[in-house]
C-alpha cells in the first residue's frame, strides 16, 4: 500500500511519504522519455470494419494531402484513418477546414501523436 502523510504541528510541517511513491514517479518519467507519443489530436476521415477499405481510403488521402502523414488504428471492431499531428486542437480544426472540403464527414479526435 502506498501512503502519504502530513502533520502540522506549531507552524511546522513534517511530510512522510512512502518511498514507492518516489519509486513510481521515477518509472513513470522513464517511461516517457522513452515513449516519442504524446497526448494531441488528429483529423479523422473515415472508419469502418473492412480493413482493405480503410488501407484504400489512405492511398487516396497520400495523394489529396501529400504533405500529411496518414495513420490507421483498429479499434474492434473498426478501422479508423486520421491524419496529422497536431499538439493543439485549434492546429487540428485549422487543418479539418481544408480536409472537410473533400472529406465532409472529418471529424477531430484526441489521440497519442508523435512527438515532432
Amino acid at each position: 500500500m502506498i501512503a502519504a502523510a502530513a502533520a502540522a504541528q506549531n507552524d511546522n510541517v513534517s511530510f512522510h511519504q512512502d518511498p514507492k511513491i518516489n519509486e513510481l514517479l521515477g518509472i513513470y518519467k522513464m517511461y516517457n522519455q522513452k515513449n516519442d507519443f504524446l497526448e494531441g489530436y488528429r483529423v479523422q476521415i473515415a472508419f469502418s470494419n473492412d480493413r482493405q477499405e480503410i488501407y484504400n481510403s489512405k492511398a487516396k488521402v497520400y495523394q489529396d494531402f501529400p504533405e500529411e502523414k496518414a495513420y490507421v488504428a483498429y479499434e474492434q471492431p473498426y478501422y479508423k484513418l486520421r491524419i496529422g499531428d497536431y499538439t493543439s486542437r485549434l492546429e487540428a480544426y485549422e487543418r479539418l477546414n481544408e480536409v472537410i472540403k473533400k472529406y465532409p464527414a472529418a471529424f477531430v479526435v484526441r489521440d497519442k501523436i508523435k512527438e515532432k
